[in-house]
């Protein structure tokens, strides 16, 4: 017998408020569509949507949302459901999504979210990119950003390149630079929303220990975050004082390595 509209809105209420699509995976139909009318952007068939829901999930816990709250408004042909997420530092609505059931199945999910709350989002996720940065867990730090994400450094010394594309890039270089120093800490830091919710500048000082000296470097940087994932960002520092450090301590290291 076909699930009702209201046992149907329980399990994705469930799954929804935890973040995790188990409890409603079955519940769409094999050729359901699912549309994000503000972004212009569509998914059709189940597991295609089950995806970018799963998706959207991570990027949730990533950026720290800690608890979503959900409401759920029975509708002629479906449901409406309303989403409310917070975390340590922010609480906001998310989104507001429209779903047509038919025999017992979700046929089209219409989701809106709250672009406006962008900027609640990416200085959620600015906050996970520093926690990240100072515990020096790379992985999670590469994770923070879009897979094409471009990163630009201007004040880079000639000869180095300026620009870095790639997720996987970054994380080559984030792995690369863990055995050279340890960040410890962070200080003095300074966040500015823009016009554009999905743009933020932030200053900050990051001490660090590098063979046994201990320095400070100050950053600012240019982030545009979508999609709670990093998609561009201009980092700006004394990059020729670190790479002056870095080269002072691989000259002194055995066999010209951190390695020894």
């Amino acid at each position: 017998m076909p699930r009702t509209v209201p046992e149907i809105a329980a399990l994705v209420s469930e799954g929804m408020s935890t973040l995790d699509t188990t409890p409603f995976a079955d519940l769409f139909a094999a050729d359901a569509v699912y549309e994000l009318p503000f972004l212009g952007q569509r998914a059709e068939g189940r597991e295609a949507i089950l995806a970018r829901l799963a998706a959207g999930g991570t990027r949730a816990r990533a950026i720290g949302v800690e608890k979503v709250q959900v409401k759920t408004t029975p509708a002629e042909s479906g449901f409406v459901v309303e989403l409310t997420v917070s975390g340590p530092a922010f609480s906001f609505p998310s989104s507001v999504g429209i779903l047509t059931v038919a025999d017992g199945l979700i046929t089209s999910y219409r989701d809106y979210p709250n672009v406006a709350g962008a900027s609640a989002g990416a200085r959620a996720v600015f906050d996970a990119f520093l926690a990240a940065s100072v515990d020096n867990r790379w992985d999670d730090l590469a994770d923070l950003y879009a897979e094409d994400v471009v990163l630009e450094m201007p004040f880079t010394p000639a000869g180095v390149p300026r620009e870095t594309k790639g997720r996987e890039e970054l994380r080559r270089r984030f792995r690369a630079a863990g055995p050279l120093r340890r960040i410890v800490g962070a200080d003095n830091v300074v966040v500015h929303e823009t016009k554009d919710p999905s743009v933020l500048v932030a200053e900050f000082d990051l001490r660090q220990e590098l063979g046994g000296e201990t320095f400070v470097a100050s950053y600012v940087m240019v982030m545009t975050i979508k999609d709670g994932l990093i998609t561009h960002s201009r980092d700006y520092a004394d990059t020729a004082a670190s790479a002056e450090r870095i080269k002072r301590f691989t000259e002194s290291s055995p066999a010209g390595s951190p390695a020894g």
